[in-house]
């Protein structure tokens, strides 16, 4: 039977916005500064935008290198088929809540896989809650490597029928 392909690595972006985040306290800092220079006794002003500029340079740095080799390993990984597949039905299916504050986790032939939308990950992380195609039963083909899902696949006769009420 054949698959339908429903997520790729290589169709996914980098998550770019997670380092860009630590960006924002730079200008303030610098504002900081500034104002602290013209009144010379905001020495604590001074100090906090100091602070604030390099710890959001560092922020941003460490949070991309971090992210982004992630990213690129997974990528790797896909290209050069170094990666396991697993093949079956979905089991032990436990959704995220529409809030979060738990991963959405599942197994196929005793693999188990978690993720949330709410972390950033390179892999596949659409929870059920969110809109994600994984539910009890389904027949799916899984490619992946250090626990992130670089493909998914449904199998087509599966694809697109509705989430019985028992979930």
């Amino acid at each position: 039977m054949p698959y339908t392909t429903v997520f790729e690595i290589t169709q996914k972006p980098f998550q770019w916005w997670f380092s860009a985040v630590g960006l924002a306290g730079i200008p303030i800092g610098i504002i900081m500064i500034q104002i602290a220079k013209k009144w010379p006794s905001q020495r604590r002003a001074r100090m906090t935008g100091y602070f604030m500029v390099v710890f959001g340079s560092l922020w941003s740095a460490g949070a991309f290198l971090w992210t982004y080799s992630q990213y690129t390993k997974c990528v790797k990984a896909y290209r050069t088929q170094n990666y396991e597949i697993v093949e079956g039905s979905v089991e032990d299916f436990a959704p995220m809540p529409y809030q979060g504050h738990q991963d959405e986790c599942f197994s196929v032939q005793s693999k188990r896989f978690c993720y949330s939308d709410y972390e950033i990950q390179p892999g596949f992380n659409r929870s059920a809650s969110h809109g994600g195609p994984i539910r009890t039963g389904l027949p799916v083909r899984i490619a992946y490597s250090s626990g992130q899902i670089l493909r998914l696949e449904i199998r087509s006769d599966a694809v697109g029928e509705p989430v019985s009420k028992s979930e």
